[in-house]
């Protein structure tokens, strides 16, 4: 279950790059992961979202940051 949805700017990901809390996630493909993406970020393609999200986000009450672009 989804408790809330909100928008953040590419600033505040920048301030919180180092906070622990915060889970950064790329859905792009793979090879455009590997051309450029947010430091700390992992990749998981979207095509994969619905077969791997569970085993990777069990921890519920974290902070995720959902993207699908590069540094820009």
């Amino acid at each position: 279950m989804i408790s809330q949805i909100a928008m953040i700017t590419r600033e505040e990901i920048l301030a919180r790059l180092n906070d622990p809390s915060l889970l950064l996630v790329n859905v792009m493909p793979e090879e455009t992961f590997a051309d450029g993406h947010i430091p700390r970020s992992l990749n998981l393609p979207l095509s994969q979202v619905e077969t791997k999200a569970r085993q990777l986000f069990a921890d519920v009450g974290r902070e995720l940051v959902i993207y699908c672009g590069g540094p820009t």
